[in-house]
């Protein structure tokens, strides 16, 4: 049985078994953020997000449930989690397979990200990695997904394994993917995750560093006082992407259900360029102080001449979540937004033939139109096609918007600086048309995380899971 606990440096540890602790909202926060890019659909229709988040969510609650750990010591404090007994015997076979990939996701984003020091990632089938070949985007077999490592800007390919029992086949064919040579002919590492239901939920992570004959930076010594001086422009990019649906969640709520909450701004060297690790709330110090300061005649005023930082917050219609995050991230995520819609008018333009594939997404001339205003994009045409031609032509429809990406990544990283840097010298009435009130989720039963530019909140009584 695993007993060393995982080191607190946060970087890739000595090889051994490690008992891992954590919590549901590292949990939740993972499982909403990773996955395939959808931006295409939720752009036109944003309240999509919200039931995609809602999707991401529950799966966790329905098969995953609590079980007491026994040592010889008696009851150990804590408890693990094991697959309920209808996952394990009652589902079918193909639910199981479902969330097995679902779990083996969001495991993988929450080892690399808050064990690891990861930044946020990007599933390989949206964008290429920086220093990647031209050919990434019209490869079928990738890894899951790719980030940038804050410390040293060093490349992470991540390939995501589960199942209810995960056998050496399925390990060898995620090395495989993770084997990507010439596409990728710079130093980077290979981390393959390979998640376990059979018994109870853990993890066998391996990890292997390539070099490729370049020269990998070291990890970085020194802090600025602003943290996103020093961030990486990839970094930055890869955060606004990984935050879309929340960004798309927001927008799509009406005004009066918006609010602002105060949250203490973390000491300095813990923002983007240190992975900007997830802190619970209810343990912090600088956000009780703050709160106790904020008055609510003026709440997003106050809260920043007490150098807090002012949290656009909603709950999520159908959840028992509340997501939110900074001006400067919301910015950021309304001028990805706009690179999004004029590639999708170039893709359009470029192939005809793949409109139906990109047609959901808004033209760059709606951009001034608020998202709530834009209607659906329909296929009047009644025209059917195969299984096998759809994926064809939507693998291609996919490889013409990623080849577009990566020929104006340089667009791409400056719009995204510019929304953060115009986002963070804005009031939320400059930029939402609105002044949010004042909410404090804490005082009405949940349970809260924060980091510098995110936020999350469950209700408190949704995590008293059944024990088995």
């Amino acid at each position: 049985m695993a007993r060393k606990r995982w080191p607190a440096s946060r970087s890739i540890p000595p090889d051994g078994d490690y008992l891992v602790t954590t919590t549901w909202r590292a949990l939740l926060d993972a499982t909403t953020t990773v996955g395939r890019d959808i931006t295409p659909w939720v752009a036109s229709v944003p309240r999509l997000a919200r039931r995609e988040i809602m999707a991401r969510r529950y799966p966790l609650s329905a098969y995953l449930v609590r079980d007491s750990v026994q040592t010889d010591q008696g009851l150990r404090p804590g408890r693990k989690v094991i697959p309920s007994a209808v996952y394990s015997h009652g589902t079918e076979n193909s639910t199981r397979t479902a969330f097995g990939y679902h779990i083996g996701m969001t495991m993988a984003e929450w080892a690399c990200r808050s064990l690891m020091g990861l930044g946020p990632t990007t599933h390989a089938e949206s964008a290429a990695p920086l220093g990647a070949a031209p050919g990434w985007a019209k490869t079928r077999s990738l890894p899951d997904l790719f980030g940038t490592h804050p410390t040293n800007s060093g490349v992470w390919l991540v390939e995501a394994k589960g199942s209810r029992r995960l056998h050496m086949p399925s390990r060898k064919k995620g090395a495989k993917q993770l084997d990507v040579g010439a596409l990728l002919p710079v130093p980077h590492h290979k981390v393959l995750c390979g998640t376990s239901l059979e018994g109870r939920l853990f993890m066998m992570i391996d990890v292997e560093k390539v070099d490729n004959g370049g020269e990998d930076s070291g990890p970085a010594t020194t802090a600025a006082a602003d943290d996103q001086d020093q961030d990486s422009g990839e970094t930055l990019l890869e955060l606004a992407r990984a935050r879309m649906m929340t960004y798309f969640a927001l927008a799509s709520l009406p005004p009066n259900l918006l609010r602002v909450t105060p949250v203490g701004r973390p000491e300095i060297g813990q923002g983007l360029q240190h992975s900007d690790p997830l802190r619970l709330l209810e343990h912090d110090s600088a956000t009780d102080g703050l709160r106790r300061r904020v008055r609510r005649s003026a709440p997003e005023r106050t809260i920043r001449n007490h150098d807090g930082l002012d949290m656009l917050i909603g709950r999520i219609p159908g959840t028992d979540l509340v997501l939110g995050m900074s001006r400067r991230l919301y910015g950021a995520c309304r001028e990805l937004a706009g690179m999004e819609r004029r590639i999708a008018d170039q893709a359009r333009e470029m192939r005809p033939e793949y409109t139906p594939y990109v047609s959901e997404m808004p033209s760059a001339r709606d951009l001034d139109v608020p998202l709530t205003a834009i209607p659906p994009m329909t296929d009047d045409r009644d025209q059917q096609v195969s299984d096998r031609q759809y994926a064809r032509q939507a693998f291609e429809a996919r490889s013409l918007v990623q080849h577009l990406r990566a020929d104006q990544r340089s667009e791409y990283l400056v719009a995204v600086r510019r929304g953060f840097s115009a986002g963070g010298n804005r009031t939320w009435e400059q930029l939402i048309d609105v002044s949010p009130e004042l909410a404090l989720p804490s005082e009405d039963g949940y349970l809260e995380a924060a980091t510098t530019d995110t936020y999350l909140a469950v209700e408190r009584t949704a995590l008293d899971l059944d024990e088995k």
